[in-house]
């Protein structure tokens, strides 16, 4: 039986040899297969069936494990600081090969984990495997890190909510959460409704003490809700603390999606005439189209 399972493990190592130096790529793991037989393919495919077994379940969080395996070298490669100082970091993952695509992860992600990691989502779905799960395992080392945060924060706010800089720490660790590209879309759901609830309560007992980002959030996360009623009522009665061109545009995107043409028209003009929106270039450029395209209906009839 030793023997059976030994010659399969190598056929199975040499075919995997066979398959990448036929694709070109590095087939140096198939040494790594025959030297724990059966363990290697265990722990080399394991991150992909845990990876398609919580899809299948419906968790589309990235909780897959990282393999711990050597980065090979290979002689005569470019210096990787000196590329990161003449491109960005996207271009220099999309012109690297896969053992300088490695070594360049690695040295972003040690340098500061929550600052490189969303330059480096690039390569989530990058065909070099290794790379894939260098991301997953940063991921999944943030996504860590802001449950502990928002752990902490919840349990300061719920042992006095009335402490304002509770409840700003609270807001501020949603908000994050939100923006980090880590929680899945379930998991975004779930703390956009903490925030809306969050937010809520300060406003009852003192909209003062709600700051412009924190009401701009809360619409925000109304539109994504799907609560157009909440959020047009949080519009008008708070829309002087909302003066912005994200309050504008999620406003733009309800009353779009929502088929309130007339709203929609009076918001723009509106935004128009307010002098004391700055608008970015890329708000610029869709001003001007919803412009030109409400213009060429006027026209046309």
């Amino acid at each position: 039986m030793l023997i059976w399972f030994l010659a399969i493990n190598f056929a199975l190592a040499a075919l995997y040899a066979v398959i990448r130096g036929s694709q070109r790529k590095e087939f140096g793991l198939a040494i790594f297969f025959l030297f724990l037989p059966g363990v290697g393919f265990f722990l080399y495919f394991l991150p992909g069936l845990l990876q398609a077994f919580l899809d299948k379940v419906g968790i589309d969080r990235e909780a897959v494990l990282i393999s711990a395996f050597d980065i090979e070298r290979q002689p005569d490669h470019p210096d990787m600081q000196e590329a990161l100082d003449v491109v960005p970091v996207e271009d220099a993952m999309a012109v690297s090969d896969a053992v300088e695509k490695r070594e360049l992860l690695l040295k972003q992600l040690k340098k500061n984990l929550q600052e490189n990691y969303r330059v480096l989502l690039v390569a989530e779905q990058d065909e070099d495997s290794e790379a894939a799960h260098y991301v997953a395992a940063a991921k999944m080392e943030i996504y860590r890190q802001w449950q502990a945060r928002w752990l902490a924060s919840r349990k300061d706010y719920e042992k006095d909510p009335d402490n304002p800089e509770n409840y700003h720490t609270a807001c501020d660790v949603l908000v994050g959460m939100l923006a980090s590209g880590v929680i899945s879309g379930r998991e975004q759901s779930a703390y956009r409704k903490r925030l809306c609830k969050l937010v809520q309560r300060q406003i009852d007992a003192g909209p003062s003490l709600v700051s412009q980002k924190e009401y701009e959030e809360y619409l925000s996360a109304l539109v994504e809700l799907g609560c157009y009623a909440e959020a047009e009522q949080l519009w008008q009665g708070y829309a002087n603390r909302m003066r912005s061109e994200a309050a504008y545009k999620d406003m733009l995107k309800m009353f779009y999606q929502m088929g309130e043409r007339q709203k929609f028209e009076e918001l723009l003009d509106d935004l128009c005439k307010n002098r004391q929106i700055r608008l970015s270039a890329k708000g610029l450029e869709q001003l001007r189209y919803w412009l030109n395209r409400l213009a060429g209906k006027a026209i046309n009839g």
